[in-house]
């Protein structure tokens, strides 16, 4: 990588100049990409589908859906449904409650299970693929389309602002840097595809593409019924984000700051019409779903969960709500000084490991200050900065620890605030090469993390993986 893109390199043509040769090579990146990440999801059984049935739910949903019903068709164990508190861990626990007879991971409610993660993939994958094809897609499929989606769509929305704001960006600099926060950015689903990831994934994907057409309708000069189209098209997938996983969807906050370009444009009373329906019904959709299974429209079913920690005697936010745990976990989060916070990943924590993520600091040189407010990008990267500390806060919040999977919610949005950087940097070309090599970095910290032993992840399957590797790269010496 570091020879390809050396100084002298044929890549480092400005990113207003390419040409044909450069669309196939980025062509070919992005599918090498996609194919290291999505293939290796199908090699571990733990996270198949086959070896832990909860991780199964969006299959059984998309069934119920077909069916015209909410709730699971699963036999509930008469053990389970004579619980005084079956949300208790500790008391399934002593009634020999396992994974499958427990209900694992489901959300359990009057005798019957529900899915408490999003049903948006359930409904826009899964249910037409059975209609389709006549059978059940296993998730970790779903997993792997939405994170080649994803990657398109975050490789579009660099270029989409490389070309608007950084025509003088070296083609390879925006090669290296949007594969690696690519990488960064999505490489915990090649890990643990299925379920969990298959959520996070989902809205990852719709709020990246919800970004791309926001940040097209308020800086590009198109039509007036493309400019329309383009909000349109940015809300719909915006608001179907909360349906995926409610936590990324407060990406949204990034529409705020491009309000502004949006009404300088036309009537805003039509462009606020335009913007708000999708959110309106999304939101009242996803309130009468919470309604008819629930009982309540604020409950997706996370007081219901049987998992590790008794969450419906989380109580109300203001009761929940403890300024300690918060200053605790961001600072865990992002900085990884831990101060005895609860822990179950093996993983170091702190997201800001990444070296690219540090880059960032040169905007606060005063040329990149004044460069931001003439591009009119203030108000966009303050939210950049601002978005991932929110949805930290809810993380810490509503769950009992900080997981690793749980950082997908921000890396891409920390990959955007990185590239914007790089854009400024790149207009000097003596820090090409820097960058690039701060990439190749990069790329070595994601791949080290990658096989550290965690989450029933290939390193844990197989211990000798790590080491083994080590002693290849370094040649025995280590």
């Amino acid at each position: 990588m570091l020879y390809t893109l050396r100084p002298s390199s044929s890549l480092h043509v400005e990113i207003s100049s390419i040409a044909r040769r450069e669309k196939l090579i980025c062509l070919i990146v992005v599918t090498f990409l996609i194919a290291l990440c999505v293939v290796p999801m199908a090699w571990n059984p733990h996270w198949t589908g086959e070896l832990h049935k909860h991780h199964n739910q969006y299959q059984l949903l998309a069934d119920a859906f077909l069916k015209g019903q909410l709730y699971l068709d699963m036999p509930v164990d008469p053990r389970l449904a004579a619980m005084e508190n079956p949300y208790d861990a500790k008391a399934r626990d002593k009634l020999n409650l396992d994974e499958n007879s427990g209900g694992w991971d489901h959300a359990f409610y009057k005798g019957r299970y529900y899915v408490y993660f999003g049903a948006v993939p359930a409904l826009i994958v899964f249910a037409p693929y059975k209609l389709i094809v006549g059978k059940s897609l296993a998730t970790y499929h779903a997993t792997q389309i939405f994170v080649a989606l994803f990657i398109i769509g975050l490789f579009a929305l660099f270029y989409l602002l490389a070309k608007k704001f950084f025509p003088r960006m070296s083609f390879g600099v925006y090669l290296i840097t949007a594969f690696t926060l690519s990488l960064v950015s999505i490489s915990y689903c090649t890990e643990a595809p299925a379920l969990y990831c298959t959520a996070s994934s989902s809205g990852l994907c719709m709020e990246v593409w919800s970004v791309y057409f926001f940040v097209r309708a308020a800086w590009c000069n198109d039509s007036r019924r493309k400019f329309f189209v383009e909000i349109f098209i940015g809300a719909v997938l915006g608001a179907l984000a909360f349906g995926c996983k409610p936590t990324v969807a407060l990406a949204n906050f990034l529409v705020l700051p491009l309000l502004p370009k949006f009404f300088a444009k036309d009537d805003p009373r039509k462009i606020f019409i335009v913007l708000s329906v999708p959110y309106l019904v999304t939101g009242t959709a996803l309130m009468a779903y919470n309604y008819l299974r629930f009982d309540s429209v604020l409950e997706f079913g996370q007081a219901y969960q049987l998992t590790v920690a008794d969450q419906h005697a989380y109580g109300k936010f203001s009761e929940r709500f403890n300024l300690s745990a918060q200053i605790d976990g961001l600072l865990q989060n992002f900085f990884g000084i831990d101060n005895n916070v609860s822990r179950v990943d093996n993983k170091p924590s702190g997201v800001l490991r990444y070296v690219l993520f540090w880059l960032p600091i040169f905007l606060l040189r005063k040329k990149f200050l004044v460069a931001l407010w003439k591009n009119n990008l203030v108000g966009f990267v303050l939210a950049l900065i601002f978005t991932p500390i929110l949805i930290t806060a809810f993380q810490i919040h509503w769950t009992p620890f900080l997981l690793e999977r749980y950082s997908l919610e921000i890396y891409w949005l920390l990959s955007l605030l990185s590239f914007i950087a790089i854009g400024f940097l790149s207009a000097n070309k003596s820090f090409n090469f820097g960058i690039c090599l701060l990439s190749v970095v990069t790329i070595l910290q994601c791949l080290n993390l990658f096989f550290i032993p965690n989450d029933l992840n290939f390193a844990a399957i197989y211990p000798d993986l790590r080491p083994t590797l080590l002693k290849i790269f370094s040649l025995g010496f280590l």
